[in-house]
């Protein structure tokens, strides 16, 4: 992966969290399915920096994806 300092340890640890889910499950998965993950953590965060955390990932997922 090409170092991209909009990346911080922060959202690496969101990416893994959010990743494991998938790997518990057994399931595949694509970066669109964890943008839809992040997005449903984000409306369900209980506090404004767990929002903008995801929401910097879905937007950092969104620019792989285009």
């Amino acid at each position: 992966m090409v170092h991209d300092e909009r990346i911080t340890q922060e959202l690496f640890a969101l990416l893994g969290v959010t990743v494991m889910e998938y790997i518990r499950e057994g399931e595949p998965f694509e970066i669109h399915e964890l943008a839809q993950a992040l997005q449903k953590r984000k409306d369900e965060a209980p506090c404004e920096a767990m929002k903008e955390q995801c929401e910097r990932l879905i937007r950092l997922l969104s620019e792989l994806m285009h």
